[in-house]
């Protein structure tokens, strides 16, 4: 079904996708009963509907089945079972993906499923912590990167930040113990965190005073590695936060960052510096060597792009939506983009990730296998090499537009 910008409301049977998606089903469906004798496309459709409310009925039992382990994620506080859940949870999910191959729905499940682990995951470490932990009731954690976009499976290492309290007068020593156990519950589960972008280092940790003077006094420096790691923050979402300080936290954050023309100058260098793989003859830009050799780096080539491209629009036209799909919609709203530049990037977004997806679901449960983020185009259908192609066309228009629009903004 053809994914559309302008769609707007939850009901997806009010989205003109959906009536066109609706009329072509019928149109075949009629084309396929016109040979028919009259009980024979009676048939024909009492079948067709059959399979479609079996399909129905499949979704609902497998919906019901990620909401119980959800719910389970929620009330556990032992790693182990948080593990086992976490097992469970992904490999339904990707069977669902298998199924029905809705990105959008994998993503939305895994940051639900994201949020409970981390909640469980902050009761444990509270535990563990004891008389030491009660100094730490209003802690926030932030993820970044994938996470951080509403993109997050277990093949993602998490990018985390941790936000510890509202004050300078906590105890340093527990917040360093908290990050160690909070990181060590999350490799229980199988998850990997980011060996240098977590809260067991410094600078990924602190009060929301420190938080608020290093991005201050880091983007006053302008020193390119300091702008690369704030400039993380620019995706980020809430996993937890215990007393509600995670809006806060986002407000001056985004706010920094929207204001500082220097740290979008940077990330606009960054974006224009990336490939979105196809090279200057119209070839695809391919592993010259080593064990993935002749095939496609999506993550490098096509995904990190195109989001570095919508971040870069949504911190220059201060847009403060969480995932992709909503900054292409907001962006759109606001005449940054126009229609067919924001439906073809949201189409762009949805062939990317299906991809990603259908590479990962090859690979798990095995979840370190870096084999996964790597496409070999010539197993692609000609449809669906078209579609990829025209996806990474739309990167690089993107990417040209954001120069345009950032340059513009100096006049």
């Amino acid at each position: 079904m053809a994914v559309l910008a302008t769609a707007k409301g939850s009901d997806i049977t009010t989205w003109r996708a959906a009536g066109e998606f609706g009329a072509a089903f019928r149109q075949a469906l009629l084309k396929q009963s016109a040979p028919c004798r009259s009980e024979e496309a009676e048939g024909l459709f009492g079948e067709t509907c059959r399979e479609l409310e079996a399909l129905a009925g499949e979704n609902d039992e497998r919906m019901a089945r990620l909401d119980r382990i959800v719910v389970e994620t929620t009330a556990s506080v032992d790693p182990v079972r948080l593990g086992e859940l976490c097992a469970a949870f992904y490999a339904e999910l990707y069977d669902h993906f298998g199924r029905y191959g809705s990105c959008v729905a994998f993503y939305h499940l895994s940051t639900l499923f994201l949020h409970a682990l981390s909640g469980s995951l902050h009761r444990y470490t509270l535990i563990q912590l004891g008389e030491s932990g009660k100094e730490l009731h209003d802690t926030t954690l932030v993820a970044m990167g994938t996470a951080g976009r509403r993109e997050f499976s277990p093949f993602c290492p998490l990018q985390l930040a941790l936000v510890l309290g509202r004050d300078d007068s906590g105890d340093l020593e527990a917040g360093s113990r908290y990050a160690r156990i909070l990181q060590e519950g999350f490799a229980a589960c199988g998850l990997q965190v980011d060996g240098d972008v977590a809260p067991v280092h410094p600078p990924w940790r602190g009060s929301l005073p420190e938080w608020s003077q290093r991005l201050e006094q880091g983007l006053a420096r302008g020193k390119q590695k300091e702008l690369v790691e704030l400039l993380r923050l620019a995706d980020h979402e809430v996993l937890f936060s215990a007393e509600g300080g995670g809006g806060e936290f986002r407000e001056f954050v985004l706010s920094h960052l929207q204001q500082d023309r220097r740290a979008m100058g940077d990330l606009v260098t960054r974006l224009l510096g990336l490939s979105n793989g196809i090279g200057m003859m119209g070839g695809w830009r391919l592993e010259k060597s080593g064990p993935q050799r002749g095939l496609f780096r999506l993550f490098e080539h096509a995904l990190l792009p195109l989001s570095a491209a919508v971040a870069a629009l949504a911190l220059i036209h201060r847009v403060d939506a969480p995932d992709i799909p909503q900054r292409i919609r907001v962006l759109l709203g606001r005449q940054a983009l126009d229609v067919d530049t924001a439906e073809r990037l949201l189409q762009s977004w949805h062939i990317l990730n299906e991809l990603r997806l259908m590479r990962e679901r090859e690979f798990f449960p095995a979840r370190n296998n870096g084999a996964a983020l790597y496409l070999d185009v010539t197993n692609l259908d000609e449809d669906t090499l078209g579609m990829f192609r025209d996806a990474l066309d739309t990167v690089g228009t993107v990417q040209r537009l954001v120069s345009v629009v950032y340059n513009g903004t100096e006049e």
